[in-house]
């Protein structure tokens, strides 16, 4: 098993801007691709990802508050999920306020 660096970590900020699907599933390929499949290996990394806000959130925890990877997991998407949308889903909201901008300027 290799040693993973820094460097080749997806950094997540919690930014409206950013993307909660794409940082996920970068961390998952650099495991993978590291042969990191070990939950407590993913535990001890994932917070470096984390920067500002997201860095404060995670050290306010509780102590040993999160022991498994399916939990660190759901509790990360809870947090997030609805915050930082997907692409797509900024793309679907753009479209539909497009839409009713529209119809409100027509009318």
């Amino acid at each position: 098993m290799k040693n993973i660096s820094p460097s080749a970590l997806p950094h997540f900020q919690g930014l409206t801007t950013e993307d909660l699907d794409t940082f996920l599933f970068e961390f998952f390929i650099i495991f993978q691709t590291y042969d990191y499949t070990v939950d407590e290996k993913k535990l001890k990394l994932f917070p470096s990802t984390f920067k500002d806000a997201t860095m404060h959130c995670f050290m306010g925890l509780p102590g040993d508050s999160i022991t498994t990877w399916a939990h660190m997991k759901h509790d990360f998407n809870k947090k997030y999920r609805d915050y930082c949308r997907s692409n797509d889903a900024k793309e679907d909201i753009f479209r539909i306020v497009s839409r009713r901008t529209s119809v409100l300027l027509n009318d």
